[in-house]
């Protein structure tokens, strides 16, 4: 009989879709047992935290922008999405979370916006299929992992990261570029898994993010929402005693709602240039040792149908790559 250590999950950070605008990205970690399941790079896996059981994370996800002519000087040139979390299983079935960012942005000819994001609570409710649906027990054989694993989650941020810094010429940075919303956004999610094989793991999730409008200093925005749909194999490809490798292979969808912004008769119109569809291919590698787990991983958009594409820079999208690196540790309190 064994227990899962830890749990993949996803902390959605935010993004946006606008002429030369930064971007969130997603962090999703997840890690298994010596043996069992495995968990992807961005995909939720729906294995809950054991009951008593407390995982700290931290992520590093680098944005490295595409450059444009027609956004020249003031190009999009990269972001570092860095969080810390904490996860406690309050049941076998119940895990909580909480997610702390901090965000650095970077635009030619205008300077470098550091600071913390909102935090992020999280709730996640874990099942199984049996013969029937059912709440996931205390304990699981490897033959129960074996069955199919769902979840429903929920999350909403505190709107604590600032949105009124200033760049290096005394102007407020775009909306975009703050490392706070100014207001709650919430979100919702499911996440299924199969274990093909003893070594092959398949799983799949769909969410949505919802953001609230907020009155920035200089005016008031409204950030578009996300729709995501992944899915994703991770194999098992070394495993020995207390230690394992993982290999991942992912596909991730997003599409994004224009943004909007006050007009000046005072009503939210929706802008050009933001918004649109993209598909994300990527990879990566995670090895645990006991409690411990690492996990590096890369992608880039596959295929895309931006809004107004040719007046979009520093997109969703647009980068010319994405790579993450996650450290994690779990422990029985």
């Amino acid at each position: 009989m064994i227990r899962p250590l830890l749990l993949a999950f996803i902390a959605t950070a935010l993004s946006t879709a606008l002429p030369a605008r930064a971007h969130h990205g997603v962090a999703a970690v997840g890690a298994a047992g010596p043996e069992g399941p495995g968990a992807a790079m961005e995909t939720t896996s729906p294995l809950p935290l054991p009951e008593g059981v407390l995982f700290t994370m931290a992520k590093s996800e680098y944005v490295s922008f595409q450059r444009y002519a027609f956004a020249e000087p003031a190009n999009k040139a990269y972001a570092s999405f860095n969080m810390v979390a904490l996860g406690y299983g309050l049941r076998p079935w119940l895990s909580v979370y909480a997610f702390q960012p901090w965000n650095v942005k970077a635009q030619d000819g205008v300077g470098r916006n550091a600071g913390p994001g909102d935090t992020n609570l999280m709730l996640s409710f874990a099942f199984k299929y049996d013969g029937g649906l059912q709440l996931v027990p205390e304990k699981e054989s490897l033959d129960d992992l074996m069955d199919w694993h769902f979840s429903l989650w929920a999350s909403s941020t505190l709107p604590l990261g600032p949105t009124s810094a200033r760049d290096d010429r005394g102007s407020y940075f775009e909306p975009d570029m703050q490392t706070g919303f100014g207001a709650p956004s919430s979100a919702a999610g499911v996440a299924v898994m199969k274990q093909v094989t003893s070594a092959l793991t398949w799983l799949a999730d769909a969410s949505y993010l919802h953001f609230f409008p907020h009155a920035y200093p200089f005016t008031r925005y409204q950030f578009g929402g996300e729709t995501r749909l992944d899915t994703a194999a991770a194999c098992r490809v070394y495993g020995s005693g207390r230690s394992r490798l993982d290999v991942s292979a992912e596909l991730s969808g997003l599409h994004l709602r224009r943004d909007r912004e006050r007009n000046g008769a005072g009503l939210m119109e929706p802008l050009r240039a933001s918004g649109g569809a993209i598909l994300y291919a990527g990879a990566g590698v995670r090895a645990y040792h006991g409690p411990f787990t690492v996990a590096v991983g890369v992608k880039r958009a596959a295929l895309k149908g931006l809004n107004e594409r040719a007046e979009q820079q520093g997109s969703e999208g647009l980068e010319r790559f994405r790579a993450a690196l996650t450290l994690g540790y779990s422990t029985r309190l």
